[in-house]
């Protein structure tokens, strides 16, 4: 006890001894006297900086690279001995010395001190601030991510706990390379958290095996495919008289089928479903490829044997309703303009200029004594449900019904070629076959009886629509049904009365029956999609006989009683039945359905042939892989052409509609400056066709101008051919943006930001530029192509050959065609103007469409508009085209500009790249100067700029760039290349690089926010703010955004 006291009297005595001066007592609260004090960070840069480094292996892998590889620059100094450098013991005291005992010179020393002290600040960081969802993306930010759930050996294994146990051993085993570096270069991860990480990944990855296993990835057995030991039937695959001997030539002929060489083997990296399907061992589905989507430009080795590749469904697509799809919008504007008092101009892009100057006028001066457009496109529907008669009688009414009647020959088309090919007949069929199957199965005599029911109902419709085609049946004249939901939910009410005394009158139900009735109409009409998905089985068929847009109509309430809850834009209307119906007719022409389940299934029995012909295990797992994964590319591509894949099940939910509303803000704040980016298309021409034939053909054209009736005859093909659409539809725009979907019943705001990317594109002058581009280089080509033909075959050169041959066009071809131009044709100045549109002897039809699709098709390539073939299937999900918004130019060019030009191999490439590198670093410039930097680049940092914003590499460079960003310059072209060290990237920029542009604008404004709430908002806020602002980076307006948010 004794000594207890002695020891307090002692302490007690060596505190009063401590003299320490009242001003250096300093109170936290004075330090922040001018703000509540907290210990938590609110800096979310910080915070994004600090999490990245340590949690995502790129920092890891830079210390790592610059520790152990000459990049470093650190080289050993003899008799160094870190425990002798004061500057360890100063900077991180003597407790954490032992860290750098194999530090070999002081350079290496005081790099890792460095990073040592970044690692205690990060830490201090993340501890004092809400980081859990920062870390968490930090985390998810990597390579390992993108890996493999499990082989799919062990993702089979029957028994749960060994898939358990193998799942997670390889989870552990991917993320083990990873874990290993970061506890090896971060100093505060320690063993400890490395094992736990790798347990935990061991754990999950483990389960989601049990509960996915063979089921989630749908992988096939022998069981599920029913595969014999024998040999099976031999399949009838392909129309053969003799299947058998078509079957072996196919084979004989596979290799013929694969992609020419690029000399760098680029053509075998299988990251988009063409290139994969070209690729596959199975020569049907190599054959399906390129007729079902343009392979942009990309070769077959067959051409090379002097065979022409085949056209594709796409293309047919396009120069068959695209064209008339302008037509009938062209008509509808030269009547608004007629009833507005304005002579509409011959030129699209100066009609189109014509529209834009009365919606401004009619938005600024509130002018109401006219019909506005969108007025007048409603007045042409209800006319056009109205026998083509407009019910209203006004200054209008003869231009509405003008417009209504030449709006009736493109459906008119479409019905005709759907009956042509037995459309309407084959979708009701399928739908008989079903309910006989569920008869069949069906054990109660209630059921039956529906079902009898049904049946008969559904052989009436097939029959009048024998005896008479397909008619309407809820309106004078046909138009296509699509509900507003938005119109629905906001008047229920006046819905429910109007069904309920329609479905008393009509079917003679009783008042409690039709209100039951109403509702289940209702119901249906609010949760339908104006689209089918082929894969899924629905028991609802409420559209009249339309594959995808027109179902049987069992809801036949007349258009009139319900006119106000259903669409009434006439454009709206135009472009969603063409895309719809026209897809389906052709894909029935081409396919014999529109599931082409025929085709599906003789490629199933093919493979199950060729499965069943080995008994190497390997090999067959091999043909069972490949089999799916066909299967898949193939299911892809025809509904990405029908415009349903990646859909949303339920396009009225609130995600279907953010991601839909956000893809069209990012158009508004993003593409500003899209001209100038795409000033190097300027030299594509040249890449492709040559500059003898672009000075020939193009420029003379443009420095003395053609006669009126020539450039009549030019215009009149291109649009024939769909090539100068984009002033009136903006489809390589919308391309671009990735906006094309027409599918979702939008709400009322949904609809005005949807809206919004169209005036855009006219305030952007993009879609007046890709107009002006594509009809000079549809010239170039349609005269070169003519050019050619009209030359006899033999003594053509290789590459003109090789061109007609890429394009459609053999030697047949080119002989019967030269023979119709000399017969229609016209020919001035040594130049043919082809004049297809009088090409109407019986069996011409082929070759016109054949010409059409050949100059369409080279054009789309040469002015790369992105296709359904080029894009990775991934990026159409909902999720995918947010994230990869805007990339879809860099995969087009991946194929259309990079592969199919190095697999030329000619002098024009050549040209067209230097003449393409030089328009990027012209761009670059211009770019520099519309932001204000005045930062002076090294020569090798121009280069790569330059060849960042040609696009020649295609998305090689939009990989490169997110690498940069997320590794703070760390990694990537510009800091192997060049002298430009690390830097550091803000977060916001960050997620875009990784979460596409819709996660960067949400993180900018997130901040803007912030700052405004903390009531700091400065001259860094309002430079965010401008750049989430719409049309914050159209250069013509940085003056008047200069004097709003600063310069």
């Amino acid at each position: 006890m004794q000594i207890h006291e002695m020891l307090l009297s002692t302490i007690e005595q060596d505190m009063n001894n401590i003299n320490i001066p009242e001003e250096d007592i300093v109170n936290p609260r004075e330090i922040y006297k001018d703000e509540p004090w907290t210990p938590f960070i609110d800096n979310q840069g910080l915070v994004w900086q600090s999490a990245f480094r340590q949690y995502n292996p790129m920092e890891s892998l830079f210390r790592f690279t610059m520790l152990n590889t000459p990049f470093g620059g650190f080289e050993d100094e003899e008799g160094y001995d870190p425990w002798q450098d004061d500057y360890i013991k100063n900077q991180v005291g003597e407790g954490n010395m032992w860290r750098f005992k194999d530090s070999g010179s002081e350079k290496e020393t005081r790099f890792r001190v460095a990073n040592f002290m970044q690692d205690m600040e990060d830490m201090e960081i993340l501890a004092n601030s809400n980081s859990g969802f920062q870390t968490i993306v930090a985390s998810l930010a990597s390579p390992t991510t993108l890996a493999p759930l499990a082989p799919l050996r062990v993702l089979r294994q029957p028994s749960p706990l060994k898939r358990f146990v193998q799942t997670g051993a390889f989870s552990a085993v991917v993320m083990a390379p990873e874990e290993i570096l970061m506890q090896s270069q971060v100093h505060d991860r320690d063993l400890a958290l490395t094992g736990l990480t790798l347990a935990g990944a061991f754990i999950i990855g483990g389960t989601i095996g049990v509960i996915g296993g063979r089921m989630t990835l749908r992988k096939l057995t022998e069981e599920e495919y029913n595969i014999p030991n024998q040999l099976p039937p031999r399949p009838g695959v392909g129309a053969a008289a003799d299947p058998e001997a078509f079957r072996n030539s196919m084979y004989r002929s596979m290799e013929a089928e694969g992609l020419e060489t690029t000399g760098v083997n680029i053509e075998k990296l299988g990251w988009n479903p063409v290139i994969r399907m070209l690729k596959s061992p199975n020569p049907f589905i190599r054959a399906i490829a390129p007729s079902l989507v343009d392979v942009g430009g990309m070769i077959q080795k067959k051409v090379g044997m002097g065979r022409e590749m085949e056209q594709s469904v796409e293309a047919t697509f396009r120069t068959t309703y695209i064209s008339e799809l302008v037509t009938a919008m062209r008509a509808m504007d030269e009547e608004y303009l007629a009833y507005r008092g304005v002579v509409a101009s011959k030129s699209d892009i100066k009609r189109a200029g014509q529209l834009f100057g009365l919606k401004a006028k009619d938005f600024i001066g509130r002018n109401r004594s006219y019909l506005t457009e969108y007025d007048f496109r409603v007045r042409v529907s209800r006319a056009m449900r109205n026998g083509d008669a407009d019910d209203i009688n006004d200054l209008a009414t003869q231009k509405v019904n003008s417009a209504a009647s030449k709006t009736r020959k493109l459906f008119d088309l479409i019905k005709k070629n759907a009956e042509d090919v037995d459309l309407f007949g084959k979708q009701i069929g399928k739908y008989i076959k079903k309910l006989r199957n569920q008869l069949r199965q069906a054990t109660s005599q209630a059921t039956k009886d529906k079902l009898n029911a049904q049946i008969r109902e559904a052989e009436i419709e097939l029959q009048n629509l024998r005896q008479s085609g397909a008619n309407p049946n809820t309106a004078m004249s046909y138009l296509p049904r699509v509900w507003r939901v938005d119109k629905l939910m906001d008047n229920r009410d006046l819905f429910m009365r109007v069904t309920t005394r329609w479905a008393m009158s009509a079917n003679n139900m009783t008042e409690a029956s039709a209100r039951q009735y109403a509702q289940e109409m209702f119901d249906t009409v609010t949760r339908s999609r104006p689209y089918m998905m082929l894969d899924e089985v629905t028991d609802e068929i409420d559209f009249i006989t339309q594959a995808s847009a027109s179902k049987l109509r069992k809801f036949k309430i007349p258009d009139k009683l319900v006119e106000e809850f259903l669409e009434n834009d006439i454009e709206i209307l135009l472009r969603h039945h063409v895309r719809t119906m026209g897809m389906d007719i052709e894909l029935t022409r081409r396919f014999g359905d529109i599931s082409m389940k025929d085709t599906i299934e003789n490629i199933v029995k093919d493979y199950r042939r060729l499965i069943s012909e080995t008994t190497d295990p390997l090999k067959r797992r091999q043909l069972k892989d490949s089999m799916e994964s066909d299967l898949k590319d193939l299911r892809g591509l025809r509904d990405r052409l029908r415009g349903t894949y990646g859909a949303s099940k339920d396009p009225h939910a609130m995600s279907s509609r953010f991601v839909r509303g956000m893809k069209s803000f990012n158009v508004i704040v993003g593409m500003g400056g899209a001209v100038l980016s795409s000033v190097p298309d300027v030299a594509r021409s040249v890449m492709v066709e040559g500059f003898n034939n672009v000075y020939r053909h193009g420029l003379t054209d443009l420095f003395n101008a053609l006669p009126e009736r020539l450039a009549n005859m030019r215009k009149r093909e291109l649009s024939s051919s769909a090539v100068s659409a984009d002033a009136v539809l903006g489809l390589r725009a919308m391309s671009f943006a990735d906006i094309g979907d027409t599918f979702g019943s939008r709400f009322t705001w949904e609809r005005k930001l949807n809206q919004s990317p169209g005036v855009f594109f006219m305030l952007n002058g993009l879609n007046m530029w890709n107009q002006m581009l594509k009809e000079f280089v549809g010239g170039v080509t349609m005269f070169r192509m003519t050019d050619a033909i009209m030359k006899p075959w033999d003594s053509l050169s290789k590459t003109d050959q090789r061109k007609l041959l890429a394009s459609g066009i053999n030697k047949f071809d080119a002989e019967r065609m030269k023979a119709l131009i000399r017969q229609h044709g016209h020919q001035e100045n040594g130049r043919w103007y082809p004049n297809t549109d009088f090409w109407n002897a019986v069996g011409d039809d082929v070759l016109v469409r054949k010409f059409r699709n050949a100059l369409n098709s080279s054009v789309d390539r040469t002015i790369v508009t992105p296709g359904a073939g080029d894009r990775a299937l991934w990026t159409s999900t909902e999720l995918g085209s947010l994230m990869t918004q805007f990339k879809g130019y860099g995969q087009g060019a991946m194929v259309r500009v990079l592969i199919s030009g190095l697999q030329e191999k000619d002098a024009a490439f050549w040209q067209g790249a230097i003449m393409l590198v030089t328009m990027g670093a012209f761009v670059n410039e211009l770019k520099k100067w519309q932001y204000g930097i005045e930062k002076e680049e090294s020569y090798d940092e121009k280069l790569i700029n330059a060849i960042d914003r040609s696009g020649i590499l295609g998305w090689f460079t939009d990989a490169n760039n997110s690498l940069e960003k997320i590794s703070d310059y760390k990694f990537g072209a510009r800091p192997f290349f060049t002298d430009q060290g690390p830097m550091p990237v803000p977060a916001g920029a960050k997620l875009g690089a990784i979460f596409g542009p819709g996660a960067s604008n949400v993180s900018t404004a997130s901040g803007v926010a912030s700052d405004i709430l903390r009531n700091d908002f400065n001259q860094r806020s309002a430079d965010s703010l401008r750049f989430i602002t719409p049309g914050g980076n159209l250069p013509y307006l940085d003056p008047i955004y200069d004097g709003v948010f600063g310069q």
